[in-house]
């Protein structure tokens, strides 16, 4: 029998009651609520003022465009990832709503995590914990990206026309990931394929192949092991 929980808990599990108490660990393990959002009005005229702080790297990042083309990005990107707390949070979301070819104004952009491609997009509401690395990347609305994921431009990127010149010497062929509507990518996870709406990718897999929809895939390379009940 469980003694350790708090008089307002009824559940059993630590969970909150309809009195809105916190959730509390249980035997290892917490619980938590979803997290609300802050309320709409604020958080737009907060985010005016950001746009106005922003606008400096803006400029930077623009007349470094003309000089040295699409590479211009890895600087402004590099130097923006590593701002802390929610001041970076806010700061990232203003420059990329600008740079990328569509960066949702509500999207979440952790700490050191770089875009490599201004053809990337990142949909309403989506998550991208730190230290995650995005190329040619299509982030749908509401996924989660857990820390130090990859997205890749695709799993071929280097031409090897000539199989004795070295890729210096070669071009590069990039290739558009798609991340579904509420698909949640675990921590260190590569991805070189499309994974699809409200699927569920492991921890450390490697994504080498198309991932369907509503489905838990694992593993290196990645493959399914459950189909997740759309009923459920």
């Amino acid at each position: 029998m469980v003694t350790d929980l708090p008089p307002s808990d009824p559940s059993g599990y630590g969970l909150p009651d309809s009195r809105g108490s916190r959730a509390s660990s249980v035997r290892g393990v917490v619980r938590r609520p979803p997290c609300s959002d802050a309320p709409r009005l604020p958080k737009r005229m907060l985010q005016c003022v950001f746009l106005t702080l922003v606008a400096p790297r803006l400029v930077a990042y623009a007349f470094a465009k003309l000089i040295r083309g699409p590479q211009a990005l890895s600087a402004s990107a590099e130097s923006i990832a590593r701002l802390p707390g929610l001041r970076g949070v806010y700061m990232r979301q203003a420059f990329y709503r600008f740079v990328l070819q569509h960066c949702d104004a509500d999207a979440y952009i952790g700490w050191n995590t770089v875009f490599s491609m201004a053809e990337a997009s990142v949909g309403r509401r989506a998550y991208l914990g730190r230290f995650c690395s995005i190329g040619f990347a299509a982030i749908g609305d509401e996924a989660m990206l857990a820390d130090g994921v990859q997205v890749l431009s695709g799993g071929r990127e280097h031409d090897r026309e000539n199989p004795v010149a070295s890729p210096h010497e070669q071009g590069q062929t990039f290739h558009r990931v798609s991340i579904g509507k509420g698909a949640w990518i675990g921590a260190g996870a590569i991805v070189m394929a499309d994974v699809g709406e409200f699927s569920i990718v492991g921890a450390g897999a490697v994504v080498t192949k198309a991932v369907p929809d509503r489905v838990i895939a694992v593993g290196v390379p990645a493959y399914v092991v459950k189909q997740i009940d759309s009923t459920s």
